[in-house]
């Protein structure tokens, strides 16, 4: 192997070297990430628990890794005098994952809980932190050059996506292990569990993942014009730019902010609400499922209306998350703790995932390509000091807060007797997420002077949302009684206050129970059995619809349009093609309205009609979806008690009449497709009577 060459920087990529280091950089995603969920989150916190780590240790523990990066500094001029931003992004990176192989093994030279083995982990934890240092520096800049930056927002939806998955995989795993262990030896060897599954994480996935970087081509550093620019002015530039500053300082309050209370969510339910680890991470996996979901959200919508929009969407509904978790306890463990966690992990899953993407491409976007280097640093090294910050602060605070608290009572005084009750109950981590909100909403005044070129209002995004959320419930649009069912999410929103995020929270909420409707039918759309499947519960989906709603004589086109039309959406949505998702839906419903009161012509016209509104808002091919259409209304012709020839008939008429509703030009299309289709089951229908009659 030439190691050399592999190091070396390109001048030029093909398309087929860029496209494959895309790949890798996504590969390479999964292998750290899965590694990480051996030893990061709940999972490290509860192995610096067994060392014997208080409040202050935990919160410098947090921080030192933020605080290191101030190396970034002697990175970047590393980077910017050699140019090599691969070899140090690469060796820097062995070096942290030999970082996680020492921690494993302090507990096997140590005993625990003792003061010397904290003091070693945390001095491991900051020598891997001065090793990411010189990974960002080189990594960032290096993916700005190789991801294009039209696509940069579903490029890095599509790697966060694959990177959760793989970090809630492997801490779920971690998670379980740690319980079977827990359950087989003595209390005092639990520790030597946690040091495993860090050495599991870092050799057999940790180091993989440096092994994949090293094969990804590295574009070479674009240089700016004009004469070499000194220390002084690489290091300011980002600083001086008016435009970017902004930007500096929102990625160190909104940091400072968000890491003041969420290093210490784990610590607050593994202590104050004496949760078992298990749990802990089992709703940290929760949070990360919903930051998967929602990455197929914002990743589209960053490319379409800009970061800028979907970061004050975002970042507005985490703050809101950050003060609900002061209602967990009044002052204790109530019967709405467990199910608000749940709610609060869901939710603050997607405020991260909009967060995330939306800064990683912010500052790319906001970097000119020439310099992208010292300002993607500048940026990096602010939110790095305010992340390293607040947690110190926090672990301070929340000691000092441990013995006081702040308590504001209701109370119901009647002839009969009082009942008092505690409206808020503020103590110890309780006022870390007060004043976390507090700086939240600080943290978003300063976001609004950012200025992104092309940058859309936030109304825009919630539109977009709830558009969304109309496409996925569009199946009841049509169906007698259901129609206004369909628009209460919508509806719901409109009346939720623009606070601190909470018609961002109602929105997500009305697009996740839509998607989950939608999923029901898409779910099982996948291959030929699946398909038949579906067409079975369509059926009978549409039968029980039909007899629930009683008379159907001036319903049933209605009925069928908006089944027909949902199912055909439902279907494509699956990855089914389109001519058999319009046959199989046809005929579905078809079967489904067979065996009630609806007058077969007009299930047949609400058929044709629903599938080429479907299409029609699709933007799919209206000729081969009506056709299509035909052939489902035939296989169930005689179900109906119909001649092919009329089956078909009535099916062209209601696809014409949702073509009329468009404009001529559709319907000339239409016509032209429909009549092969006709002829065919015309020729076909003679035939069958031709042989029928002879001997």
């Amino acid at each position: 192997m030439d190691v050399v060459g592999l190091f070396r920087p390109r001048a030029e990529l093909t398309e087929d070297e860029r496209a494959g280091g895309l790949r890798a950089t996504t590969w390479q995603a999964v292998s750290a990430s899965a590694a990480d969920g051996f030893a990061s989150g709940g999972f490290l916190v509860a192995f610096a628990l067994a060392m014997g780590a208080n409040n202050t240790q935990i919160g410098i523990m947090t921080a030192l890794p933020f605080l290191m990066q101030v190396l970034q500094l002697l990175a970047l001029v590393a980077v910017e005098r050699t140019g090599l931003r691969k070899v140090f992004a690469v060796g820097a990176y062995f070096v942290a994952y030999a970082a996680w192989v020492l921690v494993a093994m302090v507990p096997f030279v140590l005993s625990v809980p003792h003061a010397g083995a904290v003091s070693i982990l945390l001095a491991l934890v900051a020598v891997r932190g001065a090793a990411l240092a010189f990974v960002t520096t080189g990594w960032n800049s290096w993916l700005q050059d190789l991801v294009p930056r039209e696509s940069l927002g579903s490029f890095f939806a599509l790697r966060l996506r694959m990177a959760t998955i793989a970090a809630a995989v492997s801490s779920m795993a971690a998670a379980a292990y740690i319980d079977l262990w827990k359950g087989s030896v003595a209390a005092g060897d639990v520790i030597y569990g946690y040091s495993i599954a860090i050495l599991f994480g870092a050799v057999l996935l940790g180091w993989p993942a440096v092994g994949i970087m090293a094969r990804i081509p590295e574009p070479r550093m674009s240089s700016p014009e004009g004469p070499r620019r000194s220390l002084r002015q690489t290091l300011s530039a980002p600083f001086s730019d008016v435009g970017y500053r902004p930007l500096i300082n929102f990625m160190f309050l909104w940091n400072f902010a968000a890491q003041l209370a969420l290093p210490f969510f784990a610590v607050y339910m593994l202590e104050r609400l004496e949760l078992p680890l298990s749990l802990v991470v089992g709703l940290t996996v929760a949070s990360q499922i919903a930051n998967v979901v929602f990455l197929r959200v914002w990743g589209p919508m960053v490319d379409q209306l800009g970061s800028k929009v979907v970061l004050s969407v975002s970042t507005s509904l985490f703050f809101l998350v950050v003060l609900g978790w002061t209602f967990t306890t009044l002052p204790d463990r109530h019967a709405l703790t467990m199910p608000l966690l749940v709610v609060l992990h869901l939710l603050i899953g997607v405020a991260t995932a909009g967060v995330n993407i939306s800064t990683t491409t912010i500052r790319m976007k906001m970097a000119p390509r020439a310099q992208a280097t010292s300002y993607l640093t500048a940026a990096t090294l602010a939110a790095s000091i305010g992340a390293g910050t607040s947690p110190l602060l926090g672990g301070l605070f929340a000691d000092f807060f441990s013995v006081r608290h702040l308590e504001v009572a209701v109370e119901w005084v009647s002839p009969a007797r009082t009942v008092e009750f505690p409206a808020v109950f503020l103590t110890g981590f309780d006022f870390l997420f007060a004043v976390a909100f507090v700086m939240g909403l600080v943290t978003l005044r300063v976001l609004a002077s950012v200025r992104e070129e092309g940058e859309v209002d936030r109304q825009v995004v919630m539109d977009t949302l709830m558009a969304q959320t109309r496409d996925n419930l569009r199946v009841l649009n049509t169906v007698p009684g259901l129609a206004m069912a369909s628009r209460v999410p919508e509806a719901t929103v409109r009346f939720v206050p623009r606070f601190a995020g909470l018609d961002v929270a109602a929105g997500v909420t009305a697009y996740q129970a839509a998607v989950s409707i939608r999923d029901a039918v898409s779910a099982v759309t996948q291959g030929r059995q699946a398909a038949r499947i579906a067409s079975s519960m369509v059926s009978r989906a549409v039968l029980q619809a039909a007899r629930q709603a009683g008379d159907l004589s001036a319903h049933g086109a209605g009925l069928a349009v908006g089944a027909t039309s949902g199912a055909v959406q439902a279907a494509l949505d699956s990855g089914m093609a389109l001519d058999r998702a319009a046959r199989h839906a046809a005929a579905a419903v078809l079967e489904g309205l067979a065996g009630s009161d609806v007058d077969p012509a007009d299930a047949l016209w609400g058929a044709g009609y629903g599938v080429v509104h479907a299409a029609r808002d699709l933007g799919q091919d209206i000729g081969m979806t009506a056709a299509a259409a035909i052939e489902g209304a035939v296989e169930k012709a005689e179900a109906l008690g119909l001649s092919e020839h009329e089956a078909a008939r009535a099916v062209a008429r209601g696809a014409l009449e949702a073509a009329r509703e468009t404009g001529p030009g559709l319907v000339r299309e239409l016509r032209a497709a429909l009549l092969d289709s006709l002829i065919a089951v015309d020729e076909s229908e003679r035939g069958s009577r031709e042989s029928d009659r002879s001997p």
